[in-house]
């Protein structure tokens, strides 16, 4: 099918060149900068300053090619500036560009043939690879691609980004793009002669017979997630290293390669802070890519739970500064010393930000406080805390209202996972040596042991990542209430709420410990490691200054920066 009349490719063009950074060679997008006509990256995609370097005619690129290729310059550079494609909205008429790009090929084997034989243009990378060129409907596309789950997650600013894809039979592995903010690099010169036909049918086909691919944790219908309370929130979209190297300028590099010198294996607490960082490095958008790239390894991580995060991060952000020192001097440069040079020691100070000094004082309306009532499956959700006397004693109760029902926190885990609560009715008891040596431990860490050694030997029941996300979020708002702060401390931990159905909400080891002493811990696949630390005021006060910059950055009291 023809992709309309007189058709031609749209502004889909920019220019592209290989750099090395930390190591490695990557391709990324360029401009020339006409003041000096040298090479400048570009980063930020079409949301940045620079949105015009990534949609350029053809006959645009075609003259910022040649400004450079003819100027003194050329003989001084690596001589690999091409002119390349961002994916974005590429069209060719009325159809928009699929691109198979083949990282790993066998040219003999079923897939690589009729591919090759289906592409309307092929195209050779540098080192040998294929990028196939293809035109598709993309209204027609939608309801093909997602039957085999092709689509990108839902409401992620793709159509297609689909990476590391392996054919059936092993023999090739490539990726699929189709309108996403992804960098083609082009090796050899484009012949813009050659334009794309509808194979919209064939490549569904092509597709559906050579790969199993997975489906994204939300299918592509462009909808919103809806998360904890109600709140409306947009799945975060995996890139790859590469894919979000060619983003960024090369400050915002630099902290990257620190950032991941960082685990994401840490406090909810640190987890979010060093999101507000990202956020003040890279925005919204590129931030929320890297935040969720650097998360994904932590041992509890989860894509809904990271992606409303960010939504929160991206809420709170306005108000907060960025805090690590590192990151703000790789960002700024020289330019707060010059800055400070031009202005009276008067101005100075009064551009400095005011921070609270008293930090159980401030009143700063937290993210919990802002979000709607909680929610736990589309139903209102509630702690009721009742104070009784006896004897002369007050005690108060804790009791979770929720579906008409007024519970104890264990009645109510009975009443919301009937055929799953503490399905497996086992308990942990040390012997010998053991026994003592567990009393070393705090009794959260005692509990946290023995839930993950039943884990390990029995498995757990699957259950709803939203119970877990709605759950967490009705304790976080209490305030003095320690039976929901124990509640919340469980469900951080990896698969808490999936421990806590498995073998029942109240099991812990209570004693006295024998000593006070510090420790880390490594879980580990079939054994914890408990490691001592030294209490020395040297190793312990650079944490602790740490912690308190982030509360006054963040606006938190102290409390609630570790709730």
């Amino acid at each position: 099918m023809p992709a309309g009349d007189n058709p031609k490719y749209n502004n889909c063009f920019t220019l592209g060149e290989k750099c090395w950074h930390n190591g490695r060679l990557i391709k990324v997008p360029v401009f020339i900068d006409h003041y000096d006509d040298t090479i400048q990256n570009l980063y930020g995609s079409k949301n940045g300053d620079k949105r015009k370097y990534y949609e350029l005619s053809y006959e645009e690129a075609r003259t910022e090619y040649y400004r450079f290729w003819s100027s003194e310059n050329w003989e001084k550079s690596s001589k690999v500036l091409r002119i390349s494609l961002w994916l974005d909205n590429a069209m060719f008429g009325n159809l928009h560009i699929f691109v198979i790009d083949f990282d790993e090929f066998d040219v003999e084997s079923h897939f690589f043939k009729e591919a090759h034989r289906l592409a309307d243009k092929v195209t050779r990378s540098q080192g040998g690879g294929y990028h196939m060129f293809y035109g598709v409907d993309k209204k027609r596309a939608e309801p093909f691609f997602d039957n085999i789950n092709l689509l990108a997650s839902e409401n992620a600013a793709s159509f297609v980004c689909k990476t590391g894809a392996i054919t059936r039979d092993g023999t090739n592995k490539v990726d699929l793009f189709c309108d996403t903010g992804h960098f083609i690099y082009e090796w050899e010169p484009w012949d813009n002669t050659i334009g794309l036909t509808d194979k919209t049918q064939e490549l569904y086909q092509l597709i559906k017979e050579n790969f199993d691919l997975s489906r994204p944790m939300s299918s592509g219908k462009g909808k919103r997630t809806s998360g904890k309370g109600g709140k409306s929130y947009a799945m975060l979209e995996e890139l790859s290293e590469g894919e979000l190297l060619q983003q960024m300028s090369a400050e915002q590099r630099e902290v990257f390669a620190d950032l991941q010198t960082k685990s994401s294996d840490c406090s909810s607490s640190q987890w979010f802070s060093i999101g507000i960082d990202i956020y003040h490095v890279f925005g919204a958008e590129l931030g929320g890519k890297v935040f969720f790239l650097w998360s994904k390894p932590g041992h509890s991580f989860q894509p809904q739970g990271c992606s409303l995060t960010w939504s929160n991060i991206c809420d709170r952000g306005p108000d907060t500064e960025l805090v690590n020192g590192r990151w703000a001097d790789i960002m700024q440069g020289d330019n707060k010393g010059k800055e400070l040079d031009g202005l009276s020691l008067h101005e100075a100070l009064e551009a400095a930000p005011q921070v609270p000094l008293s930090l159980e004082d401030d009143t700063s309306a937290t993210l919990e406080e802002a979000a709607a009532e909680p929610t736990f499956r589309d139903l209102p959700i509630a702690w009721e805390n009742v104070t009784t006397e006896e004897n002369g004693k007050q005690r108060t109760g804790h009791w979770i209202v929720w579906n008409g029902n007024r519970s104890k926190r264990e009645e109510f885990f009975m009443l919301a996972f009937p055929d799953q609560y503490n399905k497996v009715k086992k308990r942990v008891k040390f012997l010998g040596q053991a026994a003592d040596d567990v009393l070393r431990l705090t009794g959260g860490q005692r509990t946290k042991l023995m839930y993950e050694i039943l884990a390990w030997k029995y498995g757990l029941e699957e259950v709803d990542e939203q119970d877990s996300l709605d759950l967490i979020r009705l304790c976080q708002r209490e305030e003095d209430n320690k039976t929901a702060d124990d509640l919340l401390s469980r469900l951080h931990w990896p698969n808490g709420l999936s421990k806590l159905v498995t073998f029942g909400v109240g099991m812990k080891l209570d004693a006295a410990a024998q000593q006070t002493w510090c420790y880390s811990v490594d879980y580990q696949e079939d054994k914890a490691l408990f490691t001592g630390s030294p209490m020395t005021w040297e190793r312990w006060q650079v944490k602790l200054i740490e912690v308190l910059d982030r509360c006054r950055a963040c606006r938190y009291s102290y409390s609630k920066m570790w709730k």
